[in-house]
């Protein structure tokens, strides 16, 4: 267990919204813990468990600790399929401690590098295995993870998962799988801002120069046709994923997972968000932040530069994301032939509580447009 829960480094006071915190993670991402992998067990006896929002890191982290445990004694026993799939729960567990934790660095940090080294022990022993990569971009390091489909003939597809303010390179093992079941590879990394990376540079606004980065590197493979290469980005990521297409006309397909056109309602966010914006960004105060998160963050005058295939998902019942930014997206995009949104009625940010629905559903459009599956 890492030290410091529920320590003096918790500004509790400056962070809870009177005691709401813990009901707002529930009502906003409680089904999103479910669809990314989190034992529906842990989530349940989390809901009795965790009665306030300071009890939230300790009870995932050890959740953590527990699969890794159980990874290590699989391991010894040489179960190495049952050992990576611990191991990815076990980071999985510690990602979701971290989530949202910016009122406490300490933590914070602690937990994201703890998810980093329990994803990459289990990294190999995938069923379809992610190979580690560390590609030198000017004075920093992007680190990211390539999988491959486990039948292949000749070179394939590779879509690129973006994650964006709370879900990082490790948070997509199971889209990534829906993707390869359908041929495609699975290429991720983390940005500026963005989990490992985060400790290297805070949110710039060339975040498309890292992503055309890693295409760069992703040429100088023999197994990947880079003639078919797609990105995907789920939120904060759904805006990179346009704003990376709108940058490199390598990308041949575009996906916003959640569409943010831009941070023009920011001064209007609730304080979970807003908070993780200025955090990423390097501030700690949200009003300071403003000025530089509503420039940094705005496609107006990019998005009219993607010439690519776009699927839009967007909930209508998004308490996070306004729909308007699906109008701004909309207006941006008129002249792109091939566009489609799609705005369940019944969908909340990012449709995780539709999960089971909507993630087969832009799988297969990846699928189709790069030429894998279905």
């Amino acid at each position: 267990m890492l030290a410091g829960v529920g320590s003096d480094s918790c500004k509790s006071d400056d962070y809870n919204m009177s005691g709401n915190t813990l009901e707002h993670v529930w009502a906003t991402n409680g089904i999103r813990l479910i669809g990314d992998g989190v034992p529906g067990g842990d989530v349940n006896l989390a809901r009795v468990r965790v009665k306030h929002w300071e009890e939230w890191f300790g009870y995932w982290a050890g959740r953590g600790d527990y699969y890794e445990s159980l990874a290590r004694e699989a391991l010894a026993r040489g179960r190495r399929k049952s050992a990576g799939e611990l191991f990815w729960k076990a980071s999985l567990s510690y990602h979701y401690a971290q989530f949202l934790w910016f009122h406490d660095p300490k933590n914070r940090d602690a937990g994201q590098r703890r998810k980093v080294d329990l994803y990459r022990e289990g990294a190999p022993l995938f069923d379809m295995p992610a190979e580690r990569f560390d590609i030198l971009f000017e004075s920093l390091t992007i680190p990211g993870y390539l999988r491959l489909p486990r039948t292949r003939s000749g070179r394939v597809p590779v879509v690129m998962v973006l994650g964006g303010l709370e879900s990082t390179k490790e948070e997509s093992y199971l889209f990534e799988n829906r993707c390869l079941a359908r041929g495609l590879a699975t290429c991720t990394f983390d940005g500026p801002g963005q989990g490992e990376m985060y400790f290297q540079s805070k949110m710039r606004q060339d975040f498309h120069r890292f992503a055309s980065a890693v295409v760069d590197w992703l040429e100088k493979r023999p197994e990947i046709d880079i003639g078919r290469v797609g990105v995907l980005g789920r939120s904060l990521g759904g805006f990179y994923a346009v704003h990376c297409a709108a940058h490199d006309p390598r990308f041949k397909a575009c996906v916003a997972w959640g569409v943010l056109f831009d941070l023009s309602y920011y001064d209007s966010m609730g304080e979970p968000s807003a908070l993780g914006f200025a955090y990423v960004a390097g501030y700690d105060d949200r009003r300071l932040a403003a000025p530089y998160l509503k420039q940094t963050l705005n496609l107006a005058g990019t998005a009219e530069q993607v010439r690519c295939p776009v699927y839009a998902l967007h909930g209508a019942l998004d308490k996070l994301i306004p729909a308007t930014q699906v109008d701004k997206l909309r207006m941006a995009l008129a002249d792109n032939p091939d566009v489609e949104f799609d705005m369940p009625a019944d969908g909340d940010h990012c449709c995780h509580n539709l999960y089971h629905v909507v993630r087969p559903r832009m799988a297969d459009w990846v699928a189709e447009r790069l030429g894998g599956h279905v």
